[in-house]
């Protein structure tokens, strides 16, 4: 892979990547701030869930936040969102300071049901950012209909050190699920058709135990292996891998997991849909969810393995230059504006 693309200059002003949450949670938000030249703080309190713990952590790390600001006099602040309550708080210190701040909207908070209640305050707060990044044009297109501005810059390109693999099943297909045992992942599907596919194991990821334990009380197959949550021992799972499948039920999402594989190098399965069809439309099979798709994305890529992991190299240089063009104009924007 082509790596010696030219690095655009680094921000003029002290810039900060702001993540309201732990940091195994924000793997682009540290990528980002790392390829970008910020600093990068999280701020978060870990405690039992409900209602009235939610208003107590939201209103401390609000307040944390401000100090924090305060005392540092950062003039660029970009946010993690979600929650998009985090650029409540950046708001509120530029308006006392030189500061300018750029939202770096994640898919949920833009489309999800469960976020809609916040998109007004979205809607003012995008209109007062420098730029929203998003990961795809759809939602650039969104964020523009409010009056905002808005910038496509998807999940950046990733390297990897020494990883000691793990040994998986020898002789078979390997296959990793990335997963976070969301309700918009079709597990169910995938272990359906992996009963028809005995010769093919699956690494599913994810905190099923505790998100979705019925999953898991279900007739597992026994070529289908749940991790659980993996921290240290994620990548190098990946890297062991034949395959990496990521799948999602929900259009416009741009998939961690299918970021991976392609930096790894790796054949990929993931969702039909005009955002990962698009942007992964080398190396890759696009399957449709259901138990059949499955399956015969399985079958299709098993039969053209070594062909699959030639076009995502060459998929890795495309991509790789894509990406450090878009960086180069995002920060040109964001310097413009001074």
């Amino acid at each position: 892979m082509e790596t010696n693309q030219p690095m655009p200059p680094p921000f003029r002003d002290k810039a900060l990547f702001l993540v309201w949450g732990a940091p195994h949670g924000s793997q682009r938000s540290a990528q980002l701030a790392e390829l970008l030249g910020m600093d990068l703080k999280y701020i978060y309190i870990t405690a039992r869930q409900g209602k009235s713990h939610a208003l107590y952590k939201y209103s401390y790390q609000f307040f944390a936040t401000l100090i924090f600001l305060l005392r540092h006099r950062y003039r660029l602040i970009f946010i993690q969102d979600p929650p998009i309550f985090a650029a409540l708080p950046v708001y509120l210190y530029s308006l006392v300071s030189a500061a300018r701040f750029v939202i770096d909207a994640h898919t949920p908070p833009l489309l999800s049901p469960l976020w809609a209640w916040t998109l007004p305050l979205h809607r003012f707060l995008s209109r007062r950012a420098v730029t929203t990044v998003v990961t795809n044009e759809y939602l650039k297109q969104l964020v523009e209909t409010w009056g905002a501005p808005a910038f496509v810059l998807e999940d950046p390109p990733l390297t990897f050190g020494p990883l000691t693999l793990p040994v998986l099943q020898p002789g078979a297909l390997n296959i990793v699920m990335v997963s976070s045992a969301s309700p918009d992942e079709p597990v169910r599907e995938v272990m359906a058709a992996a009963r028809t596919l005995p010769e093919v194991h699956f690494y599913i990821t994810g905190d099923y135990a505790r998100l979705r334990p019925r999953v898991l009380t279900e007739d597992v197959p026994s070529n289908v292996h749940f991790t659980g949550y993996l921290r240290e021992g994620f990548f190098p799972l990946l890297a062991a891998a034949d395959v990496i499948m990521d799948l999602c039920t929900e259009d416009y999402q741009f998939l961690s997991g299918a970021n991976e594989a392609l930096w790894l190098g790796k054949p990929l399965i993931t969702s039909q849909g005009p955002v990962l069809e698009h942007y992964f439309n080398r190396g890759t099979v696009h399957v449709d969810n259901t138990v059949e798709g499955i399956r015969t994305g399985v079958i299709q890529v098993q039969a053209n393995l070594e062909a699959l992991k030639a076009e995502m190299v060459a998929l890795q240089t495309i991509r790789y230059r894509e990406w450090w063009e878009k960086a180069a104009a995002l920060i040109a924007l964001i310097q413009g504006e001074e």
